[in-house]
């Protein structure tokens, strides 16, 4: 039905205007699912999209300086001091966690929309299925994260968690899911993921990154059995690095034998890790490490020499080193995500926690062997003694990755 409006024009005359349906139409500069995601390779390049504006730095920024295992820089000008100071951001989530995310899923969720409108052609098949599964496998993987970092307690299934996003969001205003929603949701989402995705490559999710993630969540959430099942699992299928494999995989990101999954960075991405303790331009560390931290670390232990270096301005400071420039001078590090080691420690938790310290203990000391440390090999008494030597061997393996606020 056509609507008629009446315009007054400086003659005074009356002017009756059809407005027709072009009003409705949507502008050519507009850009929607439709015209956005046309093709199978579309497809594939909004996943290739979602990830480039993933921020996993923000993530290692957070869990380092937030933390004990830095202190102010020499060269510090001001960077970084409310978050050493503890002073939270509200806007967004601290450096962008909860806004980021949410902006990374909503964009899945696009692509995920779009694909129910797109027919793959002869030979496409198994692409669309690697697509749907891997944009849902990053779905649950980056609610996982949400609830961890912004649910009230992972083991009460009736707290309140997070939004759970499956859908594409026009404004931010919806109401938390409990905890075991959020659970829920994120294994359907695994579940249907697992399904589908037939790819293998380390730099997008696969089955493996699925189980890892599977594994997180059983430890998170308090089903040790579980998570002990999952994590044996990809301890199975991944190698430990030795030493030298160790500093290649951190050295210019020459060694991959223990990555489950890894953030390919590119240049140009605005993700360099060590922009968020060094100056990469001009040197200098506006963010140390702690010394608690280096002396949390054995002579002999090659995590060290690959995560702190002496600082050069400072003569008692350590320079974060575990994220160096690589072959082309720039800072453009891959940045390790999923590593087989930190399975090893989720299975020597979960084991500790069922009261099997001999096992767990044994979990612990082959990281520990591996790496060349000479810190004495655990006999855990109690499950006290238990986590507490786990959290320090988590805290020397999984430095400056993420972990350490957890």
């Amino acid at each position: 039905m056509k609507k008629y409006f009446l315009i007054p024009i400086l003659s005074g005359l009356l002017f009756t205007v059809s407005c027709s349906d072009q009003l409705d139409r949507v502008p050519f500069d507009s850009l929607v699912e439709a015209s956005a995601f046309q093709t199978v390779s579309d497809l594939e390049n909004g996943i290739v999209g979602a990830l480039g504006n993933l921020n996993p730095d923000n993530m290692v920024a957070f869990n380092a300086i937030f933390t004990d295992n830095c202190r102010i820089g020499i060269n510090n000008g001001g960077q970084q001091l409310a978050l050493l100071s503890q002073q939270l951001n509200p806007n967004g989530g601290d450096q962008d966690l909860w806004a980021d995310r949410y902006n990374v899923i909503n964009a899945l969720n696009r692509v995920l929309t779009a694909a129910e409108n797109i027919t793959p052609e002869q030979g496409e098949d198994s692409r669309y299925n690697d697509v749907i599964g891997m944009a849902r496998a990053l779905r649950g993987y980056l609610h996982l994260e949400l609830l961890v970092y912004y649910g009230f307690d992972m083991t009460d299934g009736t707290s309140l968690g997070v939004v759970y996003q499956n859908f594409v969001a026009t404004d931010g205003f919806r109401e938390r899911n409990t905890t075991d929603e959020v659970l829920t949701l994120i294994e359907e989402d695994f579940t249907v993921a697992s399904s589908l995705i037939t790819s293998t490559d380390i730099n997008f999710p696969s089955r493996d990154f699925i189980t890892f993630s599977r594994a997180r969540a059983a430890l998170y959430s308090g089903n040790y059995a579980t998570a002990v099942n999952l994590a044996t699992q990809i301890i199975n299928s991944y190698p430990l690095a030795n030493a030298t494999q160790y500093a290649a995989m951190f050295g210019g990101d020459a060694d991959t034998s223990e990555v489950i999954w890894k953030f390919d960075n590119v240049q140009g991405a605005n993700n360099s890790v060590a922009g968020n303790f060094i100056f990469t331009g001009t040197g200098g560390d506006f963010i140390e490490a702690s010394s608690e931290l280096f002396n949390s670390f054995t002579a002999s232990d090659i995590r060290r020499s690959v995560a702190l270096a002496p600082s050069a301005d400072s003569p008692t400071g350590f320079t974060i080193n575990k994220y160096p420039p690589n072959a082309d001078t720039n800072y453009i590090n891959d940045f390790k995500v999923m590593r087989v080691s930190e399975m090893y420690l989720v299975r020597a938790e979960a084991l500790a926690r069922q009261s099997q310290f001999g096992s767990a203990a044994a979990d612990v000391q082959t990281i520990r062997t591996v790496r060349g440390s000479s810190t004495p090999t655990p006999a855990y008494g109690d499950l006290t003694g238990a986590i507490q030597d786990i959290m320090n061997e988590r805290r020397v393996e999984l430095c400056f990755e993420g972990h350490r606020y957890l």
